[in-house]
């Protein structure tokens, strides 16, 4: 007979995989740093710059041409009639006062599309910060079914001693613990690849990892589709964007039609006759006759652009429908199988494993039955943990209004893809959201 192990050598995968991290750097912290050091904010903001200045640009008044004017010379040998001119046009005011409303149009432009790089930029540190909390407990996971499957190696190595198993079963338990060993240093590079992204994020590249401080107890209460809908609807600066791009053209289109209205220009003039030592004005007034040129063409530009201006409201709002409806049905699988897990199936694994326990301290099962339990109980965990993780992911880009990829080029539709029979070693939790870049 073999001797009977000590209870401490079955599994203990410590705190549940919600409790709360240690003390360390918190989101808030790291949103800030994100707010300071993430160079796209900076680009935004410059956007916003250069759209005041050309405001502020198009707005003013041309200004006033002063030169030299000479006529006559050499007339009886005298220089002639020597002077200036000065030459001014006068913008009819109400183009002017379109131009301004060009312009602060534009300006209303680019501070939505700050405030959606903003919001991109939070809810990215947020997703990221979770996936750092998740790859932390994926690590603790990770070691535990390693050590499980190291000591299943271990026992049937003596039960193959024994001649009570055959090697075919040392071989399978080699590749189940190389197997585990592999997921330890796979667990150990997600969780570094989720801290060296939650860096980029923040602008800071150099950081080194350190603890976190969050949890990832999921809310009790679970989103709605109507209520998570509407908050989109009302407060998506993505949306409000594209009513800002619709202003925006109208004003172009009022700006094209004002166009056709003349500007008057105007040249004032001063000569010294220096034959007859007169002083001789001059004074010319006119402005550009409409006849050819109406600006048609920039006018059915303007309108074209307004109207594809208007269809993008309506293209945005069906789009932000589609990708809730991706986001939401992700959610909503991951709150049933969380909710399902944590209620009932954890639970009875938690259970299974306590009754092999004291079945094999009284004998009744062998040490590999125990563990197998082991085993199960640590997939189970797994499966959790995965769920816990889209659950979070998800929740995070909805109630951030579907505004993710703050430091991407162009929006790309991905999701975790995840083998929970393989090993805890998971990559990040990303969400089918922002497919085209919207405006």
């Amino acid at each position: 007979m073999l001797p009977v192990p000590r209870p401490e050598e079955s599994i203990h995968l410590g705190p549940s995989v919600t409790g709360q991290q240690a003390e360390g750097l918190s989101l808030e912290d790291l949103e800030n740093m994100a707010l300071r050091h993430n160079p796209t904010l900076v680009q935004s903001l410059a956007n916003v710059s250069a759209a005041t200045g050309r405001f502020v640009q198009g707005a003013l008044r041309p200004n006033p041409i002063l030169g030299y004017q000479a006529d006559e010379m050499g007339d009886n040998n005298h220089a002639g009639q020597q002077g200036f001119f000065i030459n001014q046009e006068f913008v009819r005011r109400q183009k002017r006062q379109v131009a301004r409303a060009v312009g602060s149009r534009e300006v209303a432009y680019t501070q939505q599309e700050a405030a959606m790089q903003r919001l991109r930029v939070l809810n990215d540190v947020r997703s990221e910060h979770y996936n750092v909390l998740i790859g932390e407990r994926a690590q603790i996971l990770a070691a535990e079914v390693d050590r499980v499957n190291r000591q299943a190696l271990e026992k049937t190595k003596q039960l193959y001693k024994a001649e009570f198993v055959p090697f075919h079963d040392v071989l399978q338990a080699r590749i189940q613990a190389q197997t585990a060993a592999v997921a330890v240093g796979n667990a150990k590079n997600r969780y570094l690849a989720a801290w060296r992204r939650l860096a980029s994020l923040i602008g800071i590249p150099s950081m080194e990892p350190c603890p976190l401080s969050g949890t990832l107890e999921p809310p009790g209460k679970p989103l709605e589709w109507e209520t998570a809908l509407a908050k989109v609807y009302a407060e998506s600066p993505q949306l409000a964007g594209a009513y800002a791009t619709v202003a925006w053209r109208q004003a172009q289109l009022e700006q094209a039609k004002r166009a056709v209205q003349p500007n008057v220009l105007s040249v004032l003039g001063l000569q010294h006759d220096t034959e007859t030592s007169d002083l001789i004005g001059n004074l010319q007034i006119g402005m550009p006759l409409p006849l050819f040129n109406k600006n048609q063409g920039n006018i059915q530009v303007a309108f074209a652009e307004l109207r594809k201006a208007e269809a993008d409201v309506d293209r945005l709002k069906l789009a932000i429908r589609s990708r809730l409806a991706s986001t939401f049905e992700m959610y909503k699988n991951s709150y049933n199988e969380v909710d399902n897990y944590a209620k009932q199936i954890l639970p009875d694994a938690q259970a299974a494993l306590d009754l092999v326990i004291r079945g094999y301290e009284q004998q009744q099962f062998d040490f590999l039955t125990v563990l197998a339990a082991e085993r199960m109980y640590a997939k189970v965990n797994l499966v959790y943990l995965k769920s816990l993780q889209e659950l979070g992911i998800t929740r995070i880009a909805i109630e951030g209004l579907l505004l993710t990829g703050s430091l991407r080029e162009s929006s790309q539709a991905t999701a975790p893809e995840i083998d929970v029979n393989f090993s805890p070693a998971f990559g990040p939790g990303v969400i089918p959201v922002e497919t085209d870049p919207g405006s």
